[in-house]
């Protein structure tokens, strides 16, 4: 629904926006046009009169000759226009007709309002025809949308069947046998589930579904599940913070973080979390990563572990909670990640 929503702003910003600067320069061109039979018809007035010398609204003068005074050419100062004419009797003086320009103003004021009329039912029309425009093509686009959600809900409902099984079985097998290939099996399945989790949170991600988290208890949830398969690796829990947001967001961005932490850490190693100017910090110890940048990027891996989509999925749902997200890693001496939660703490 948010991305509809930044479809339809996008769009009928782009869409709106040159529709009104077309229609504005059509505008104001009619405007310019509109001034220019004016004045047109201002010369037209006073060449006419400059033959009788009668007109009531023209009033006549005469001065002296110049060269910088054009014949036959419109001027005008704050109050009139004038046009010089020539005398062929006189060789000192011309011939000086001016009009007031209160007349014509009023001309050129009903012009203005006249366009400023049909500006705006134009503006009105563009900006019907421009949602009109734009739900013609949400048409396709929610279809297509409908389609890929039918779909990933369609994959999430038959992986649940054969994953329940597995597990289930493996269950019964490592009562019974209890060997290592079982457990890295199981690790495997556990990858798989988190990847359904994302999917679901993908589907189900909504603003308005704010929870209270404390994230020391969230996390500690966590660890204890992957200190079971990772028992070589030693960590510590001080992250002191409650913040409000969408819990199953928040718990898919943790998820994937803590898998990472323990997946890629040393023989031994160890985890740090902490909470530090409202700042939440998840420090390993582990083979670090080479191009901290590229992390974020869809499929970018630095090993054959792994699919390369976990921190993609990271940081799509810490964009979509507003949550500013910074890796800072070097290769063998280990990874901290660090969530700005300055907006919910």
């Amino acid at each position: 629904m948010k991305f509809e929503k930044r479809f339809l702003i996008y769009s009928f910003l782009i869409i709106f926006g040159l529709l009104f600067a077309l229609i504005s320069s059509i505008t104001y061109s009619l405007y310019i046009k509109e001034q220019h039979f004016l004045n047109d018809k201002i010369k037209q007035d006073l060449e006419i009169c400059s033959y009788k010398l009668t007109c009531p609204s023209v009033k006549v003068d005469f001065i002296k000759r110049s060269k910088n005074l054009k014949l036959l050419h419109l001027y005008q100062t704050k109050n009139s226009y004038y046009m010089i004419f020539n005398l062929p009797r006189f060789k000192i003086y011309y011939l000086k007709l001016s009009t007031n320009k209160r007349f014509y103003n009023k001309k050129l004021h009903t012009i203005k309002l006249k366009l400023l009329k049909l500006f705006v039912l134009e503006l009105l029309a563009i900006i019907i025809i421009t949602l009109i425009f734009i739900y013609i093509l949400l048409i396709p686009l929610k279809e297509a949308y409908k389609i890929n959600e039918t779909f990933i809900k369609d994959i999430l409902h038959d992986l649940n069947t054969p994953l329940t099984t597995l597990k289930m079985n493996l269950y019964l097998l490592k009562k019974k046998q209890g060997t290592k290939r079982i457990e890295e099996m199981e690790k495997n399945i556990q990858t798989i589930l988190k990847y359904q989790e994302n999917l679901k949170n993908f589907l189900s991600l909504n603003p308005n579904q704010i929870e209270l988290i404390n994230i020391k208890n969230l996390i500690d949830e966590k660890l204890k599940f992957y200190s079971s398969l990772y028992p070589n690796i030693t960590y510590t829990n001080n992250a002191e913070c409650e913040i409000k947001t969408n819990k199953n967001a928040f718990n898919s961005i943790m998820e994937n973080i803590l898998s990472n932490a323990f997946k890629y850490n040393k023989k031994n190693g160890n985890i740090k979390i902490y909470t530090e100017n409202k700042k939440l910090y998840i420090k390993d110890s582990g083979i670090g990563i080479k191009n901290p940048k590229k992390v974020f990027e869809r499929f970018y891996k630095e090993n054959q572990r792994g699919t390369g989509i976990g921190m993609n999925i990271v940081k799509k749902l810490c964009d979509e909670l507003k949550i500013p997200i910074k890796i800072e890693s070097q290769k063998d001496k280990g990874t901290t990640i660090i969530l700005d939660l300055k907006k919910y703490c």
